[in-house]
């Protein structure tokens, strides 16, 4: 195996290529009633240039897609946002479908190293995602934030949402886990709390964005969860182990 491959398969076990995932997405909803005419995709993904190659995919298989998060994938549109993206639903056959998808990033280069990525155009590979690695250096130096700067809202408000100040990220890897965590969990409370399946079906997968060179997208697929009209929250097939520990 190669490098990249190896360390893939090192920090997440039963990674796949995007368009893999996302034929696998399809074939687990598609049973369910997602079909492109009637869900609407919502994406959390980081505001990376690097992610809006798997944006673009995503859109290929299911058509526009209402963009939900900032930095780091964690989403920040508040409840104003989530009303907008909520009423964008088809309901012309009645009940619509919500298809979520949820994932930070991370690069991995040719040689294996872990959290950077060589971008178009540029000499030296650069820190991906730079918003976790940013704050993993803060974390290191014990530099953190104590509160939300107004002049870096979101990189601030993301670092006092992922630190536990006992408890240090031991790798680049763990905080992007911790941002996954942070996205499912945020992504679950904002569907909850507008109650979405009194109205629509959802379906929510989670996972690992990994960038490769040149610009080759791998997902780890995590999680796939299914809420119907019984607002019960079923778990789908496909979800693969945590990363073992560095």
């Amino acid at each position: 195996m190669s490098a990249f491959r190896d360390a893939v398969e090192q920090h997440f076990p039963g990674a796949m290529p995007s368009s893999d995932y996302l034929a696998e997405v399809r074939h687990r909803v598609e049973p369910l009633g997602f079909t492109p005419d009637r869900t609407l995709p919502l994406v959390s993904i980081c505001r990376d240039e690097l992610t809006t190659g798997f944006f673009g995919q995503i859109e290929a298989e299911w058509g526009l897609a209402f963009t939900l998060a900032g930095l780091g994938g964690v989403p920040t549109l508040g409840r104003t946002g989530w009303q907008a993206a909520l009423s964008h639903v088809p309901d012309s056959d009645g009940r619509g479908c919500v298809l979520v998808f949820g994932f930070p990033h991370i690069g991995i280069e040719l040689d294996g190293t872990v959290g950077l990525t060589l971008r178009q155009g540029q000499v030296d590979p650069t820190a991906t995602c730079g918003a976790l690695s940013s704050i993993f250096q803060l974390w290191q130096d014990n530099d953190l934030p104590a509160e939300t700067d107004v002049d870096d809202f979101e990189a601030t408000r993301l670092a006092l949402r992922l630190v536990d100040p006992q408890t240090r990220p031991t790798t680049l890897v763990d905080l992007t886990i911790a941002a996954l965590d942070a996205i499912e969990v945020d992504l679950w409370k904002a569907l909850d709390g507008a109650a979405v399946t009194d109205r629509h079906d959802v379906a929510v997968w989670c996972g690992v964005q990994i960038h490769g060179h040149d610009r080759d997208d791998w997902i780890w697929p995590r999680d796939a969860w299914y809420a119907g009209s019984d607002s019960h929250r079923r778990r789908l097939p496909g979800q693969v182990r945590a990363p073992d520990a560095e």
